[in-house]
């Protein structure tokens, strides 16, 4: 670029900020540029998959049997040069975003980053978590296989036990009453654009947010390292933009093309040719982890049938709605919550030091609970299977994460709540002394 392009632009002043600018020193604070990087991955093989891809369930002929033009045209990039690897690296590429998206956020959970002023990007995060869970989920049905009819009409079902406009709501998700010859090329869109656009707004967002506040910091590290350089000047810790971080995120994307073409490579997606075009019937069918959970409430969830106002309240719609609906809402009050119970505000000036989980057995003790009840519930899927009774399951779901925290929270409090007041006495004489 020309010395002329850049007086005008100002590149120099905005490049030196961006020099200028801390970044965390902890390894786990990558983990939002390894969910971007397979962001990217899932856009740019997106891209080559579309030129090939065909949203249409109108009937074609292909190798002399007539299939449904979307199953065909999978079939037909499963043939094309690296076209089953380009397939495989989208489909892990988005296990990888949405496990790094769930770890990210249980990092800043357990280490109270999303206090104030943070709240408003524990929300965001919430909604692209959501988001990201609804892309796969479209992207189910595209094959068109009977694996993805069958997935999707689970979902179909689930909309329309909605009280009062389930059947309104499903028409308008599904473009009529599934399975119809409009559906895919709906979720072909959501897939493809609305969705990726609200993805990279809340993205973009997100990252501007945290630019703008910058990083939390562990206090002790912090405090270790301004000693061994001799200052004690106030403010955050890190490295800068250039060129050690550039050099640490660098290392980040590489890692992930490299897992992500080892799991191409050498881990198969579903197979539809394995699968074949639906057909009357329902073949067993057990969603990927993200939606595991859901399917297993759906799987133990007693019969319940309850009319009010003319609208029928079931099973179906207090497990697949209502209960994941009031997860996602309560995941994202968390700050809010938080606040209330404890009195942390933004005007605290230590808001960008970290929490150690330590030092909050109750929040820590409730943390681990919830990962036990997503574990637990994701077995409840399998639980005829693995031969357990469904009332036994359905103990479980109920009991295991509330033992599970606990015991946590017993642990916790009594290994690390007297060191922690020990460390604190003893700094409070060398203060006094």
């Amino acid at each position: 670029m020309s010395d002329e392009s850049e007086s005008r632009l100002d590149l120099d002043r905005l490049f030196a900020e961006f020099e200028k600018k801390v970044f965390p020193l902890h390894g786990t604070f990558l983990l939002g540029e390894l969910a971007l990087f397979a962001f990217t991955g899932l856009v740019a093989t997106g891209v080559f998959l579309g030129m090939f891809y065909e949203p249409s369930t109108a009937t074609v002929t292909a190798n002399g049997d007539k299939l449904p033009a979307a199953y065909a045209s999978v079939l037909g990039i499963n043939n094309i040069s690296v076209g089953l690897l380009i397939r495989r690296i989208h489909h892990w590429s988005a296990h990888i975003m949405l496990a790094t998206i769930v770890v990210h956020m249980a990092r800043v959970y357990f280490t109270g980053a999303y206090r104030k002023p943070r709240d408003i990007n524990w929300v965001l995060g919430t909604g692209l978590l959501g988001l990201t869970i609804l892309a796969a989920f479209v992207g189910y049905l595209l094959p068109f296989d009977e694996f993805a009819v069958t997935a999707t009409g689970i979902g179909y079902q689930i909309a329309t036990s909605v009280p009062w406009i389930g059947q309104d709501l499903a028409n308008l998700v599904f473009a009529g009453p599934f399975p119809n010859p409009h559906t895919v090329p709906r979720f072909y869109t959501l897939h493809i654009l609305l969705i990726p656009i609200a993805l990279a707004t809340l993205i973009g967002i997100h990252v501007v947010i945290i630019i703008k506040l910058k990083h939390t910091q562990d206090p002790g590290i912090t405090d270790r390292l301004k000693e061994q350089a001799g200052t004690v000047k106030e403010g955050l810790v890190g490295v800068p933009m250039w060129p050690e971080q550039v050099v640490m995120m660098i290392t980040v994307f590489f890692a992930y093309l490299t897992l992500v073409s080892l799991l191409a490579a050498f881990v198969p997606v579903h197979p539809v040719e394995v699968y074949g075009p639906s057909q009357p019937g329902t073949p067993p069918v057990k969603p990927d982890w993200y939606l595991l959970w859901v399917y297993g409430i759906l799987r133990i969830m007693p019969p319940i049938d309850i009319t009010v106002l003319g609208g029928a309240i079931n099973a179906r719609f207090i497990a697949g709605i209502l209960f994941p609906g009031i997860i996602g809402g309560m995941i994202a009050s968390v700050p809010f919550v938080d606040e209330m119970l404890t009195g942390d505000r933004f005007d605290d000036p230590d808001y960008s030091n970290i929490q150690l989980p330590s030092e909050r057995p109750g929040r820590t003790a409730i943390g681990i609970g919830a990962a036990a009840f997503f574990v637990i519930a994701g077995v409840a899927g399998y639980y005829s299977e693995l031969g357990i009774p469904q009332n036994t399951m359905r103990a479980l779901v109920v009991f295991v994460p509330i033992v599970v925290g606990v015991i946590a929270y017993l642990t916790i409090r009594e290994r690390f709540q007297p060191r922690r007041r020990s460390a604190t006495m003893s700094a409070s004489e060398e203060r006094e002394d």
